[in-house]
């Protein structure tokens, strides 16, 4: 049986295949954001398959059985609309955003994408060329491979994978290749819709009737979760195409089933890097200016995260900016966050969320992000609900719980200046 659930304006779904539906209604827009998500994503793969996700989300693109490359997109940004789509670790998402006239036509294009492929020989001879340049172009960009080198040292082999794959396995596809992963992963059980916008019920049934007719597979949920190396990580690598040194600092973190410490670690990462008022922008770049660029990321997926800290600075003010920096992280450890940084972070992260519910693509990213790691979405309501139960002891013990002890470091540096042995990071 159909299972409907329905809060204000949103709207969840779960058919009797699998598939799932997301909706937030926003009568007064004039745009509608719409999407398919796949429950499959670069964890899924096995290693001579490594990067076909990514892959299949290009070859889409060429064409249907019905449309042309061109007849994709240019229905949708002949009315200022957008087209596009991206792969993770554990989805992969096709997703438009058009003027709220044009949300059935958006649909249709979508829908023909993810059901009618062409995979055409040639097709697929001319997008590997495409995802090889991408790859090249990602090992060229410092901050894409300082993040591959690190999650490939830090999480298991599955999630450690770069998402493109690597150029030794794209090369090897073909159009069965392709067609295997695509008839293996593309069907109900792993089948998401997620919409936000000013759209009509109608819409809705549309949806419903091309997900009932979707080819049938097992309900799949995306608990899969990346295991961390328990045993600190110190990487360096050196570029002859660059000036100043790149560093790159992890640490595990609390995953979305641990409610509390989830939550109460986004307010952390948010009072850590978020804004030039954040901590480590104001006391290391605007007290001390020993970097140009800092920030924080907080990535969770089900049952573990991790805490990014990256940086670009000089290398003469790499050792100063590594002592500094663990310094700054130890006096929130054993000092405890002060009333004034607990309500920066709580504020300015509570701000942000208000500010998302002004976005169609905001709120739809949302609705797929809760759905594919909780289960369903949450409200707004709900989630600013749990962020002001967090107390600033909460933060307290979270910090003491996830940022004490050994770091993992990753190095890009020019290839001129002599490498640290050894880079022992520790809060």
């Amino acid at each position: 049986m159909t299972e409907r659930t329905k809060t204000g304006n949103t709207l969840y779904i779960e058919l009797d295949n699998g598939s799932v539906i997301a909706g937030e209604r926003k009568s007064d827009t004039r745009t509608v954001s719409l999407a398919f998500a796949i429950k499959g994503g670069s964890a899924d793969e096995t290693d001579e398959e490594s990067g076909i996700s990514h892959f299949v989300e290009h070859a889409l693109f060429k064409g249907t059985t019905t449309r042309g490359a061109f007849d994709l997109k240019e229905p949708i940004e002949r009315v200022g609309g957008g087209l596009n789509a991206y792969t993770g670790r554990i989805s992969t998402v096709f997703y438009a955003k058009v003027p709220d006239t044009h949300g059935k036509v958006a649909l249709e294009i979508l829908e023909d994408m993810i059901r009618n492929p062409q995979f055409s020989d040639t097709d697929i001879d001319l997008e590997k060329n495409v995802v090889l340049e991408e790859i090249a172009t990602s090992e060229d960009d410092p901050f894409d491979r300082i993040y591959d080198m690190t999650v490939m040292a830090i999480w298991d082999k599955d999630f450690g994978r770069p998402i493109q794959g690597f150029a030794s396995s794209v090369e090897e596809f073909t159009k069965r290749t392709v067609l295997d992963y695509y008839q293996r992963v593309y069907n109900s059980g792993r089948l998401m819709f997620a919409i936000a916008g000013n759209f009509e019920d109608g819409l809705l049934d549309c949806v419903t009737e091309f997900m009932e007719s979707f080819p049938p597979g097992e309900r799949t949920d995306c608990k899969k979760s990346p295991t961390m190396n328990h045993k600190p990580v110190y990487l360096k690598e050196k570029r002859s195409d660059l000036q100043q040194v790149h560093i790159l600092l992890s640490k595990q973190s609390p995953g979305r089933s641990a409610t509390k410490d989830y939550e109460a670690f986004k307010i952390v990462n948010t009072l850590l890097g978020s804004g030039m008022s954040s901590i480590l922008f104001h006391e290391l770049r605007e007290k001390l200016g020993l970097v140009y660029q800092i920030d924080s990321e907080f990535v969770s997926y089900h049952e573990s995260g991790t805490l990014f800290i990256s940086a670009v600075t000089g290398p003469k003010n790499l050792r100063k900016f590594v002592d500094h920096l663990e310094k700054e992280l130890k006096k929130l450890v054993h000092n405890g966050i002060t009333e004034s940084q607990f309500n920066y972070g709580k504020e300015r992260l509570r701000g942000k969320l208000l500010m998302s519910t002004e976005g169609t693509l905001q709120i739809l990213s949302r609705e797929i992000d809760e759905t594919i790691l909780c289960g369903r979405p949450k409200t707004i309501e709900e989630i600013l609900s749990m962020l002001d139960k967090i107390t600033a002891d909460d933060l307290n013990n979270v910090l003491s719980k996830y940022l004490t002890g050994p770091w993992n470091c990753t190095l890009l540096l020019p290839q001129s200046i002599g490498a640290p042995e050894d880079l022992a990071f520790s809060v």
